[in-house]
């Protein structure tokens, strides 16, 4: 989840990377199922492919379930333990466990990741469409630079469609906190997320799950600036620094492909309210230089074009 740090960050509305129009039309006018079977049901009288299928699952969960801020916030940290005779029984007892989760989803309306993660799933399952559930990693903000964590923070999706994996998280489909406050946003960069930018945001527990998309390892990854939804469905690629920690003595100097030269450049410097311009900006090739001298005790960086936070770095 995405907390926003400086009051002069504005919320706006984000483009669909997917087209949902032919989906939309008809899930908007969805009723609030409390049963999972049932909306299985009727999005598979609805829509005939697959893909149609998947799509309007990952739309009906992002807009009607809400993430539960007081589970992320104060978790039970309850320790799920039984006893089994063979692995029939131990897989019996695991579906039990989700599908109660998968039960409260719908009953309460709100989830953290592995509620929305175990009703996609349930979902797709019924219309007979493979798919898995991945445990992994993800880095909230710039605070997670550098800083591995031990167990798995986060659950999202893999489908199998057409013969190939794709990529679903709809947790951070579904919105973004903002001054912990829960804002539905509905993002669609989150369906099929690009194999490209996979490892910028997500960071699989099993390896098999790694190496189905590329090769990167878990320290690699956490060193890694962040990079945030406006960047990751935009053009933009960042071409240096591709570490997430900058020198707090030296002249900073970002290098980003693709920025367009009607497009606003800022600097926000956290301990600081307001944001600021860049020393210098220069083009060259499509690459543009943003120069910087950090200001003094900040502790992040981050670059925000048309008033859209980009990217996130620490300063050391």
């Amino acid at each position: 989840m995405k907390q926003l740090l400086f009051l002069f960050f504005l919320a706006t509305t984000i483009v669909s990377a997917q087209d949902f129009s032919l989906i939309e039309e008809k899930v908007n006018s969805y009723p609030k199922f409390s049963k999972v079977e049932r909306l299985a049901q009727q999005i598979a009288s609805d829509f005939k492919t697959n893909e149609q299928q998947v799509q309007a699952a990952f739309y009906w969960l992002s807009n009607n379930i809400r993430y539960d801020l007081d589970a992320y916030y104060r978790p039970k940290n309850k320790r799920i333990s039984f006893r089994y005779r063979n692995e029939q029984e131990k897989l019996e007892k695991l579906q039990a466990i989700k599908d109660k989760i998968v039960n409260e989803t719908l009953l309460t309306q709100k989830a953290i990741c592995e509620g929305y993660a175990q009703t996609f799933s349930k979902i797709c399952s019924i219309l007979q469409i493979e798919n898995e559930v991945i445990k992994g990693y993800i880095r909230n903000s710039s605070n997670d630079i550098a800083n591995p964590k031990i167990n798995s923070n986060h659950a999202w999706n893999a489908v199998k469609l057409n013969g190939k994996w794709i990529y679903i998280d709809v947790t951070w489909a579904a919105g973004v906190v903002n001054n912990n406050r829960w804002q539905p946003l509905f993002n669609s960069y989150y369906y099929n997320i690009p194999k490209e930018k996979y490892f910028r945001t997500h960071f699989p527990e099993k390896t098999l799950w790694q190496l189905r998309v590329g090769r990167i390892d878990k320290k690699d990854f956490y060193n890694q600036p962040i990079y945030d939804a406006s960047f990751l469905k935009s053009d933009l690629e960042l071409i240096s620094p591709l570490k997430g920690i900058l020198d707090k003595n030296a002249t900073i100097e970002l290098k980003i492909k693709n920025i367009h030269p009607n497009q606003s450049i800022f600097l926000g410097y956290s301990g600081y309210r307001y944001a600021v311009k860049p020393d210098k900006i220069s083009t060259k090739n499509n690459i543009t230089t943003v120069t910087t001298t950090p200001l003094d005790n900040s502790k992040q960086l981050f670059l925000i074009i048309d008033k859209e936070v980009m990217l996130e770095f620490l300063i050391q």
